[in-house]
């Protein structure tokens, strides 16, 4: 399964997610208000260099406060965040002759998604006890109903983690135990306030159904009706939808000609017309331009078209 879900990780931050796996462009969409600053960074370099001081400073306040949920969820963002855009992300572009390195940067990725998952999954018991046992087997039981919209951080960064860790491997069972939960925290976190973060809930629900297999609950229709609503709610102003709509469902059709549309439309977004997500964007769209530069590691191509 193509590693795919959300660089979106910080812009309307709460990341992919990546069409690099399952988390990359639209996780990179929905954090909390300590993250501002870097959502209104514009050099991703600076990002990458100054966010894992930034996690540890987080690590220490939450050490200690450990019952806070807000300081539970901006660390598991942060390193969701980081995980996504700066090391999953990346490896994913990386030839096969470097293959070792793809590895071992995938396999930090994990940790680091797994990482923030645990201290999510905490917070998600003591916030609603028994509301994770029961999404776990796909319901939406009665605990479920306590979470409010103060709550929505922490629904969609559960969802989120589970998502990222399950995307770029398959065989980690501690992430697949939970992935019935993802379509329930997202469906709570849906009906508490659909257009939060400017699409971000549709947008994690796009490479869910798209790249998942049927018997895991992926379904191609509602992976393009996620599309349409996430285009919808952000008024076609994200670029990293376009990045997870090339490369979650345009690849896997084996459609060139709407996989570089998507592309493009990312690159044409103006990045100053979203100040608050500068990072987010400048992500999306060097990971649209990598993309473009690597179509023929995706497409038979002759002379930068597609083989027929």
């Amino acid at each position: 399964m193509p590693r795919t879900i959300g660089l979106r990780l910080i812009a309307t931050l709460a990341a992919a997610v990546a069409s690099a796996g399952l988390a990359s462009c639209a996780i990179l969409s929905a954090a909390s208000k300590a993250d501002l600053v870097f959502q209104r960074e514009e050099d991703p370099a600076l990002a990458a260099g100054a966010l894992p001081a930034f996690i540890k400073l987080s690590e220490i306040l939450l050490e200690a406060e450990p019952l806070s949920q807000d300081k539970a969820v901006t660390t598991a963002s942060l390193l969701v965040t980081y995980a996504s855009a700066f090391v999953d992300g990346p490896s994913a572009l990386l030839p096969e002759s470097r293959f070792e390195e793809r590895l071992a940067a995938t396999k930090r990725a994990g940790a680091l998604y797994r990482r923030a998952f645990r201290l999510l999954e905490a917070a998600l018991e003591r916030r609603a006890h028994g509301s994770l046992a029961d999404a776990d087997d796909g319901l939406a039981g009665p605990p479920m109903a306590r979470f409010t919209k103060a709550d929505l951080p922490l629904l969609y960064w559960s969802a989120a983690s589970i998502l990222a860790a399950f995307g770029i491997d398959q065989l980690d069972f501690e992430s697949a135990k939970h992935l019935k939960a993802v379509p329930v925290l997202l469906a709570r976190a849906e009906a508490l306030d659909p257009s939060w973060n400017s699409g971000a809930i549709y947008e994690l629900y796009l490479p869910y159904y798209a790249l998942l297999p049927d018997y895991l609950g992926g379904d191609r229709s509602k992976a393009d009706a996620a599309y349409q609503t996430a285009l919808h709610i952000s008024g076609g102003s994200s670029p990293s939808l376009f990045v997870s709509y090339a490369t979650s469902v345009c690849l896997p059709r084996d459609d060139y000609p709407a996989w570089k549309a998507s592309l493009e439309r990312a690159l044409a977004i103006n990045p100053g017309a979203r100040p608050d997500s500068r990072l987010a964007v400048a992500i999306a769209q060097d990971r649209a331009r990598a993309l473009l530069a690597n179509a023929d590691l995706y497409f038979i191509l002759d002379n930068g078209d597609p083989k027929r």
